[in-house]
C-alpha cells in the first residue's frame, strides 16, 4: 500500500540522512511530532476543512437562490437517502484509505459534495435571515472555542465516553421528536445538540494532535468539519423553533 507523506515540501530535506530524522520527527503522534511537522498538519487540516465549509456555503447558497434548483432538491427528497448511503459508504472508504493519494483526497471530494448537497436541501427549507444569523453565530462560536483549544492546559480527552453518551441520548431524542412534533422539546434538543457539538469541536480539536498520526490529516478534517456542520445545523433548528 503506497503512502505519500504529509506535506511533502515541509519534508523534502534531502537525501537519505534526513530518513532517519523525518522518523524520529513524526514519532507517534502529531503532538510528539517535530514542530515543522505540526505546524504542516494543522496547514494542511484547517485549509481542507474551510475548503470544505465554502464548498457546503456554495451549495446552500446556490439552492437557496436559484429558484428551479430550489423546487427540483424539495420535490426530490428521496435524494438525501442517496446522499446519505453514499456519504456512509464515503466515509468508510476514507478510513481505509486515509493514509493513500490521490485516493484519499478523491473520497474526501466525493463526500464533501454529497454533504454539501445535503445540506444545501435542507437550509433551503428555512428563511434567508435565520440561515445568515446561524451562520454567523456558528462561526463565533468556532472561533472562540478554537482560539480557547489551543491556548488552554487542560485535558479534555477525559469527555470521550461522556460525549458519545450524550450523542446517543441526543439521537434517541432527535427520533422521538419525530413521532411528537413539540416545538418545547425541539427547542431543547436543538440547543443540547448545538452545546454536544461545541464541546465535540473542542475534545476533537485537542484530540487529533494527540491520536493521530501526521499521515492521518484527512481523518482530522472530517471530524473537525462533522463538528462544524452539526454545529450549525443545531443552532438553524434551534432559531427556528424559537420563532415558531
Amino acid at each position: 500500500m503506497a503512502t505519500i507523506p504529509l506535506m511533502e515540501e515541509d519534508m523534502e530535506s534531502g537525501g537519505k540522512e534526513c530518513d532517519i530524522e523525518n522518523d524520529f520527527a513524526y514519532r507517534n503522534n502529531v503532538s510528539q511530532a517535530a514542530l515543522k511537522i505540526r505546524l504542516g498538519f494543522l496547514r494542511k487540516v484547517y485549509s481542507l476543512v474551510f475548503m470544505q465549509l465554502f464548498v457546503t456555503a456554495l451549495f446552500g447558497f446556490t439552492l437557496y437562490f436559484w429558484q428551479d434548483g430550489r423546487l427540483f432538491v424539495q420535490n426530490n427528497y428521496w435524494l438525501i437517502s442517496v446522499a446519505f448511503i453514499v456519504s456512509v459508504v464515503t466515509l468508510i472508504a476514507l478510513h481505509i484509505k486515509r493514509k493513500e493519494t490521490p485516493t484519499n483526497y478523491i473520497l474526501l471530494s466525493i463526500f464533501t459534495v454529497v454533504q454539501a448537497y445535503s445540506i444545501g436541501v435542507v437550509v433551503s427549507f428555512f428563511e434567508v435571515v435565520v440561515v445568515l444569523q446561524a451562520l454567523f453565530l456558528t462561526l463565533a462560536v468556532l472561533g472562540g472555542l478554537t482560539a480557547y483549544t489551543f491556548q488552554t492546559k487542560r485535558d479534555f480527552s477525559s469527555l470521550g465516553t461522556v460525549l458519545f453518551a450524550a450523542l446517543c441520548v441526543l439521537l434517541v431524542a432527535g427520533i422521538l421528536q419525530l413521532f411528537f412534533h413539540n416545538n418545547t422539546f425541539e427547542i431543547i434538543i436543538s440547543v443540547f445538540g448545538a452545546f454536544l457539538f461545541a464541546l465535540f469541536i473542542v475534545y476533537d480539536t485537542q484530540n487529533i494532535m494527540h491520536r493521530l498520526s501526521p499521515e492521518e490529516y484527512i481523518l482530522a478534517t472530517i471530524e473537525l468539519y462533522l463538528d462544524i456542520v452539526n454545529l450549525f445545523l443545531y443552532i438553524l433548528r434551534a432559531l427556528e423553533a424559537t420563532r415558531r
